[in-house]
């Protein structure tokens, strides 16, 4: 059996590197600790970590108390939001017969409670090896958010591909909406086109288990898409960690910009995942419609079937034409339903005044692992819609994610030599975080 001190050296190395001004020489020693340390991990060390968590959740937006008279009551940042949002308005449909719709047309991959259910065994004893190991190291620190954005997590967890190279996956099925969105010259219908995009485009992300690697600043991604849209991404901040991107049409008909950044919470037996950012579709004729990110949930992260999630409100609106769709994905107040289904309204609204109340125009319902259905009419069917194919451009930089060194050691399974590049890149980025904040004090 796997004892605490039998991992110890490595948990301590973990420590160490997680510091951004401190960290450790990387050698092949440290690189064999982790990955010994979590090969070590067993059943017996797993629970013990578990039993360390606290029984609710730990994480800054989770939980809010809301005062009714009657003295304070707990309410879930995601139920305060819903009932914020939508005032009131849902579906009329009974659960019963909505979940029926949702079975429907679901993902073979999806989880009953709701979202991707993880299909590799190995891929979640690797995970939950690594988190058993934080949770040891770090305790409720951890749990309250402490330091987790810092920490450099044992290779073997990771997958070969970089954060910037699963979010170009998302343009998967933009095909089938942005043209047809620029064509139109009704508003409404372009809004309800943009938003069954980037629904349809979840599906191209989810179900990553394995944790991607962490771009570094400067670091960028390219990529073609079969309908000749491209993509360029750079990751413009260290910490927090920023991913800038611009999608472009073959035709110039429509761009997509924006940028994305995330925090992390623990809870029990729960890693969440906040999203903040702006993305922004325009068109050629001064259309612009901005739209938010939900949150993303690892549930059973410990015990039971592991799953992700997406989560909470996203907003929609097109300021321009005076609309917004706003969305609730796992609504609250619908029982028996997987977490993945999602409900909404698109109206009509006061820029001016954008907290009052708007006008319904349309209703939005569906599952994001199967389908997207405005007033009842079906935009978006997983089992209809082909995805489309990307491909790396003639010439690529080289800060492109695909000269990363530990990302190809990776992909040919030396685990040993990819954790070693990982922590040699991760300590000449903490340099250079040096380097650049010196240069900054000196102008100042």
């Amino acid at each position: 059996m796997a004892t605490k001190n039998s991992t110890g050296n490595a948990i301590g190395v973990l420590a160490d590197v997680e510091s951004i001004d401190g960290g450790v020489t990387p050698n092949a020693s440290v690189a064999e600790e982790i990955c010994a340390a979590v090969n070590a991990v067993d059943a017996d060390m797993a629970a013990l970590a578990f039993s360390e968590l606290p029984k609710e959740d730990n994480y800054e937006s989770d939980e809010e108390e809301e005062d009714k008279g009657g003295g304070k009551k707990k309410r879930s940042w995601l139920g305060k939001m819903s009932k914020r949002l939508f005032k009131g308005w849902r579906p009329k449909t009974s659960d019963d017969e909505t979940k029926k719709l949702i079975m429907a047309c679901r993902s073979p991959t999806a989880s009953s409670i709701g979202g991707f259910a993880i299909q590799d065994p190995e891929h979640a004893r690797l995970c939950r090896s690594v988190l058993t190991l934080m949770v040891r190291q770090m305790g409720k620190n951890l749990l309250k958010g402490a330091n987790v954005m810092n920490v450099s997590f044992p290779i073997q967890c990771c997958q070969p591909r970089t954060v910037m190279e699963i979010a170009a996956t998302q343009g998967g099925y933009s095909h089938l909406f942005l043209p047809r969105a620029a064509a139109t010259q009704d508003p409404v219908e372009r809004m309800k086109l943009v938003v069954c995009c980037f629904i349809a485009g979840m599906v191209c992300t989810s179900g990553n288990f394995l944790k991607p690697l962490n771009p570094i600043l400067g670091e960028t991604f390219q990529v073609t898409y079969s309908d000749g849209s491209r993509l360029f991404m750079e990751q413009t901040s260290h910490h927090p960690p920023v991913s800038s991107f611009r999608f472009e049409a073959k035709d110039g008909a429509y761009t997509c910009y924006g940028f994305l950044t995330f925090t992390v919470g623990f809870g029990y037996n729960r890693f969440y995942l906040s999203n903040t950012g702006i993305r922004v579709v325009e068109f050629k004729d001064g259309t612009k419609i901005s739209f938010d990110f939900p949150d993303d949930r690892w549930g059973n992260v410990f015990w039971g079937e592991m799953h992700h999630e997406s989560i909470g409100p996203q907003t929609f609106v097109d300021e321009g034409h005076g609309l917004r769709c706003k969305l609730a994905f796992n609504p609250e107040g619908r029982k028996g339903l997987p977490s993945d289904y999602f409900d909404g309204v698109l109206e009509r609204y006061d820029p001016a005044d954008p907290d009052k109340e708007g006008t319904p125009v349309s209703s939005v319902e569906g599952s994001w692992v199967g389908f997207c259905d405005f007033d009842k009419v079906r935009y978006w069917d997983l089992r209809t819609s082909e995805r489309m194919t990307t491909s790396a451009p003639p010439v690529i930089l080289p800060s492109d994610s695909r000269h990363r060194s530990d990302r190809n050691l990776l992909a040919d399974k030396d685990y040993k030599g990819a954790q070693e590049e990982k922590l040699r890149l991760e300590e000449l980025q903490r340099a250079d975080r040096k380097l650049r904040a010196a240069a900054v004090a000196a102008k100042s």
